[in-house]
């Protein structure tokens, strides 16, 4: 695993890891994320790299937890984050970086702002 490799999947982790602490969310979800979600990351800067994420989420009232993992030439283990819904929107919220992730119908897109910025795009896996 290079650097840069390291330095997403540590920020991923970072991020999603801190969703703990997030704060209530301020309208009831309008939408329910619970199922397995798959599809790519990438650096803001698309020449730094990208690779997959999956994501299997289970929702409960305007909160989401599951494990999610990261992979690209090289793979990380599952990590397992909880972050609130509000409206259509997922947020994550951590003392070394943040991220949203708004969903529409099948799909949910987003930045994640670790180390270095990324950009998501899931599909729902049926």
């Amino acid at each position: 695993m290079n650097y840069v490799q390291k330095l997403l999947v540590v920020g991923l982790i970072v991020v999603i890891g801190g969703c703990a602490g997030a704060s209530t969310p301020s309208e009831p979800p309008s939408v329910n994320v619970t199922g397995k979600w798959a599809g790519t990351w990438s650096f803001q800067n698309p020449s730094m790299g990208g690779g997959q994420v999956t994501m299997d989420l289970k929702q409960d009232g305007a909160k989401v937890t599951g494990p999610m993992s990261v992979s690209g030439p090289t793979s990380s283990e599952p990590t397992n984050f909880r972050g609130p819904v509000s409206g259509n929107t997922i947020t994550l919220d951590a003392a070394h970086g943040s991220g949203t992730l708004t969903v529409k119908g099948d799909e949910m897109t987003g930045m994640v702002y670790g180390i270095m910025p990324a950009t998501v795009s899931l599909k729902r896996q049926r």
